[in-house]
């Protein structure tokens, strides 16, 4: 069969020389041209994915917001919490609280337990992980038992280990006894000098479960051949872990000091079980949310008739606390992250 000029012109160019292409590619467009060639992007078709999201803006505004700014509003007046709003008082109940020996107590004993739970987590709790970052049948058995406490409910957690450091039928003072170190034995929650270190020991085992696994998550992120890079140049274990693997942990260390910080000061049910509204004994355990707790209800021993308003006033002075510090924080460790 014939082929015709302009087909065999068509196949011979369609075979190419094999040095050079029939058609030359296209030169690639510019990024104003693409800008360009894209279709308008109409504001009104956001619409329809803002949907989605109106459920949580609404919750978080019935629930968050307007309670928050509502607080504001309440501590300004003089209110017991029952019936109509008092007078308006502007920022006395702020001067007041500033003024009270029982607030800065409660928070002295709160930033205290925060320094021990910030220790406690980054040396048991590190170490914790780092053991338990090792493959073994066990090691999931093992995660599951440290953070089971994390999830207890508070006031059974309470309940527990207010059995078990009775000094009559509790479990602690015999374990002492029989492990030679019966000069321990003592009434744990009814020692001035021991009371509020018991509290710290106990929040200590409630919150050690979170670090544990914010730490593991952090070291499972560490590249195993930076590990093995610095092994092979000679580096010890103690060297690793200096210099390759607790540098790469800086964001779960971020994120364990702002969350306990901010559980820490917020803590209430677990020591109000443990130590009652009054911080016993003789408020040597009185923590700020127990005080809040107290002065609300009129069961603080300060005052025997609630004092809403004065208490909304304590709150609002740790939400802004808190909601300073945090922010002072994350931005300092974020810089050291970077």
């Amino acid at each position: 069969m014939a082929v015709r000029p302009a087909e065999r012109q068509t196949t011979d160019n369609g075979r190419g020389s094999g040095n050079q292409a029939p058609f030359p590619p296209a030169p690639p467009a510019s990024p104003e041209v693409e800008r360009e060639a894209r279709p308008a992007h109409s504001a009104w078709q956001s619409i329809p994915y803002l949907g989605f999201l109106l459920p949580a803006l609404v919750g978080y505004g019935v629930f968050f917001v307007y309670p928050t700014v509502r607080a504001f509003y309440l501590s300004l007046f003089d209110w017991t919490g029952v019936g109509p709003i008092g007078d308006f008082i502007g920022f006395q109940h702020f001067g007041e609280l500033l003024r009270s020996d029982r607030f800065w107590s409660a928070a002295l004993h709160s930033g205290q337990l925060f320094l021990f739970i910030f220790v406690f987590q980054n040396t048991v709790s590190l170490g914790l992980a780092l053991m338990l970052n090792r493959r073994s049948r066990m090691t999931h058995i093992y995660r599951a038992i440290i953070f089971l406490p994390v999830i207890m409910s508070a006031v059974a957690t309470g309940i527990i280990w207010i059995l078990m450091l009775d000094p009559i039928i509790g479990v602690v003072n015999p374990v002492l006894r029989d492990v030679g170190l019966g000069w321990l034995q003592r009434e744990w929650q009814a020692d001035p000098e021991w009371a509020m270190r018991t509290v710290m020991l106990v929040q200590a085992w409630q919150w050690n479960g979170m670090a544990v696994v914010l730490y593991l998550a952090g070291l499972q992120n560490v590249p195993e051949d930076l590990k093995h890079a610095a092994m092979v140049d000679g580096a010890r274990r103690w060297q690793v872990f200096r210099d390759v693997i607790f540098p790469m942990l800086a964001p779960a260390f971020t994120v364990v000091t702002v969350l306990s910080f901010i559980l820490i000061f917020r803590a209430f049910d677990l020591i109000y079980v443990l130590t009652g509204p009054l911080g016993a004994p003789d408020g040597a355990t009185l923590v700020i949310g127990v005080l809040i707790y107290g002065d609300a209800f009129g069961t603080s021993g300060y005052s025997s008739q609630p004092h809403m308003s004065y208490a909304i006033a304590e709150g609002v002075t740790l939400f802004v606390f808190l909601a300073g510090v945090a922010a002072l924080l994350v931005w300092m460790l974020g810089r050291r992250e970077e």
